[in-house]
């Protein structure tokens, strides 16, 4: 009896931008996985099988077809990209392409994706006004950022799609979610319908089952 080809499994939780970061990737590169719910408000992060994967006790988590284990939403990304559009050949592309990667991480998500946390999954925006105010100013000014960016590019590294738009796509596409109103942002506003009309590009709900 034949058996089934290896393919990825997908440790991650769908209501996740990160893990969306994965799946999404990985179906617009066609390539098969297995998607396994682990629910981070359940804790299911935090049990000693889970932690044998990751001991950050964080998700996403890829396991690869030859067994091997990678975490982290967006080296994740740069693995997959390897040897396809999605990461540039040249260097200095490939750099910018990190540039965003990193201010992802650092002045985009921080903000973005915490403010969807407490407002649209714990429902506790009206006990953290304080910290709100905080984290809305700052994640305007990362819109502020990529709308200025992308009034000057149709993505966000030249003219075609690469993994800074997936990681940049995740959050800023359900930043509503977080009280953030993208009515300002025409550029970003644009740049969301054109990611959207992409080729095998599919939603959050599709993507990560």
């Amino acid at each position: 009896m034949n058996q089934s080809p290896a393919r990825y499994r997908l440790h991650g939780d769908n209501r996740s931008g990160n893990c969306y970061k994965v799946a999404l990737i990985l179906r617009m590169t066609d390539r098969p996985f297995e998607w396994v719910p682990t629910d981070v408000l359940a804790r299911e992060t935090r049990t000693d099988t889970f932690l044998a994967l990751n001991p950050n006790g964080r998700v996403p988590v890829l396991v690869l077809p030859d067994g091997r284990i990678l975490s982290e939403s967006n080296a994740i990304l740069i693995h997959l990209a390897e040897n396809t559009s999605w990461l540039p050949a040249g260097a200095y592309q490939r750099a910018q392409v990190y540039q965003w990667l990193f201010f992802e991480q650092y002045s985009h998500e921080p903000y973005i994706a915490v403010a969807r946390f407490i407002v649209h999954l714990a429902k506790m925006g009206d006990s953290k006004k304080k910290q709100m105010q905080h984290l809305w100013k700052n994640g305007n000014a990362a819109l502020k950022i990529m709308n200025d960016h992308l009034g000057q590019a149709g993505f966000m590294v030249g003219e075609q799609l690469t993994i800074a738009d997936i990681a940049l796509y995740a959050y800023t596409h359900t930043a509503h979610d977080g009280g953030f109103d993208l009515q300002p942002y025409e550029n970003i506003r644009k740049w969301l319908s054109g990611f959207e009309a992409q080729p095998g590009y599919v939603s959050m709900e599709d993507a990560c089952q």
